[in-house]
């Protein structure tokens, strides 16, 4: 009995209680016998009863809404639970399952009531220690509240920063991709039209897209796409930006050269990250375009006296892979009619809601029906099918598409 009654005068809603009225509790405290995952109080039950430790450990839980349960804590031998179910009719706040055999002592409100009904002095000490502890946790949750405010406000302030520099970020990466230049030359006296798509999946993605005369009958264009997207990335398409604004002029017309000296440029700056890449020439008064892949998806290319599709292969691995990477190239005539077509995989990864991947063989076939029914404005409706299949128009992945038509 001693050792009930020390673990009852340690409990605060029984201190102040002497070592006789302790024993009075004892008599109505019943034991109880528990295996290992037990459920001794399930969450939503109306309780009736306080428990008490006197073996094992059991964990406190609460049930989400999608039916996991998060743990809350644990308790071991003389601590207790379910205190204020002596005094109220509420459901119960959490779960409480044993971990280990555990053995409980449980005082049921009933047998209670009428000890304190019989002894007024027990009953005094009970409602003033139940009065005493409900204001001290009410004071620790405002205190914790206050804590709370000041730490989202911090985090707030944090966070606004945070949101300013991704929207200067953003507007930083539009002039990396010189989307002016892409703007004002979308039709050009060359004979050449391009029309472009450029959707990171976050505020700043980690695609990247640049079209520049080199010199008058010559245009550039360049696309890739970096491991992963968000700030690395972005900031990665930024070393891809200074890199070719050092060589575009010595290096732009010779596409492995300028190949080469980006993968070596990547792997020693920024070796932990890898880019896939197209780089293309496109000779307007020669009518041709030269090719050169760095582990990247291929363009489509549509030719018009075949009214089809033709294939291309080109060898080349992706950007910073590693030192000395050999790459090549593939030329193509250019004839009226003629298309071609450079994405990022962002477009055919995205999923729908059957985790079903829209496809390169889903895109190619959607342009062709565009192609073949006269569409002006291939690339949006393009983009109306990604969004119609995926059922959402915000993506899991950048998505980066240009269209060059002859």
């Amino acid at each position: 009995m001693e050792h009930i009654i020390q673990i009852l005068s340690e409990i605060p809603i029984f201190q102040g209680l002497s070592r006789e009225d302790l024993a009075l509790i004892v008599p109505i405290l019943s034991t109880h016998e528990l295996p290992a995952e037990s459920l001794v109080v399930k969450e939503g039950d109306i309780g009736d009863s306080m428990f008490i430790i006197k073996s094992g450990t059991v964990r406190v839980t609460k049930t989400e809404e999608n039916g996991s349960e998060v743990l809350i804590s644990h308790l071991y031998k003389g601590q207790y639970f379910g205190e204020f179910s002596l005094i109220d009719n509420l459901p119960r706040s959490a779960n409480v399952v044993t971990e280990e055999a555990t053995e409980i002592f449980t005082l049921n409100r009933g047998d209670f009531d009428r000890l304190l009904a019989a002894n007024i002095v027990i009953k005094a000490a009970f409602h003033q220690n139940c009065l005493k502890e409900t204001f001290s946790r009410f004071r620790n949750i405002i205190s914790n509240f206050t804590f709370a405010q000041h730490d989202l406000r911090e985090k707030r302030e944090a966070l606004d920063e945070i949101n300013r520099d991704l929207s200067l970020a953003k507007k930083l990466q539009r002039y990396f991709i010189n989307t002016d230049y892409l703007r004002t030359e979308h039709t050009a006296d060359n004979g050449v039209r391009h029309s472009y798509i450029y959707k990171p999946s976050i505020a700043i993605g980690g695609d990247f897209l640049n079209v520049f005369q080199l010199r008058d009958g010559v245009v550039g264009m360049i696309i890739a796409d970096f491991e992963g997207h968000g700030i690395t990335a972005a900031l990665a398409t930024g070393v891809l930006k200074s890199a070719l604004s050092i060589v575009l002029a010595d290096l732009g017309e010779k596409p492995i050269e300028l190949m080469s000296f980006l993968n070596d440029h990547f792997h020693k700056v920024i070796a932990q990250l890898y880019a896939t890449c197209y780089y293309a020439v496109i000779h307007t008064e020669e009518r041709r375009i030269v090719l050169a892949k760095a582990g990247h998806h291929h363009p489509l290319v549509w030719k018009a006296r075949l009214n089809d599709f033709t294939p291309i292969e080109c060898p080349g691995t992706g950007l910073g892979l590693m030192p000395n990477a050999r790459f090549g190239v593939v030329e193509q005539d250019i004839e009226p009619g003629d298309k071609v077509l450079f994405f990022t995989d962002g477009i055919i990864e995205q999923m729908n809601g059957s985790h079903e991947m829209y496809s390169k063989k889903r895109m190619t076939e959607k342009v062709r029906e565009l192609i073949l029914a006269g569409e002006t404005n291939t690339l949006d409706r393009l983009l109306d099918d990604l969004v119609a299949f995926s059922g959402t128009d915000q993506f899991e992945d950048d998505v980066t598409m240009i269209l060059f038509e002859f």
